[in-house]
């Protein structure tokens, strides 16, 4: 049982990394989107 929890222990923890890299891949990107309209604004308004 011991072996068994840890290994489920490892797979929650592996789980919890891969979620926040997902969610630092989307915050970056959504970062690029908003910067990229930002900088574009003025020269669709001119």
């Amino acid at each position: 049982q011991a072996k068994k929890m840890n290994v489920e222990s490892l797979r929650s923890n592996q789980n919890a990394s891969a979620e926040s890299a997902e969610i630092r891949i989307a915050k970056a990107a959504l970062t690029v989107c908003f910067l990229f309209v930002a900088s574009w604004t003025p020269y669709g308004v001119m």
